[in-house]
């Protein structure tokens, strides 16, 4: 019992929930795989900057609701493809 004299409440992860922090893990991968490239020389300021955004979005994702996590998850998808065309060329 709690100090207010309540049984605590036990949630079971959602599917929802899960496939949310799968996610999460997915983006984190394949973020990681462009941090070498961001050492490059001569890498516009505009692609490091969208990188720290993905960076940015990562860590924010694993902090807020889970509500909130598939909007972030989309403004950091959209950053990561811009750095993605950007070593393209």
């Amino acid at each position: 019992m709690t100090a207010d004299h309540r049984e605590p409440v036990f949630r079971t992860p959602s599917a929802l929930g899960t496939d949310v922090r799968l996610a999460v893990i997915e983006y984190g991968d394949a973020a990681s795989a462009y941090a070498p490239a961001m050492t490059a020389p001569g890498l516009p300021q505009s692609v490091v900057d969208d990188y720290a955004i993905v960076i940015d979005i990562l860590a924010l994702a694993r902090k807020v609701p889970l509500p909130d996590v598939p909007p972030l998850l989309t403004v950091g998808t959209h950053a990561l493809l811009r750095v993605h065309r950007a070593l393209l060329g």
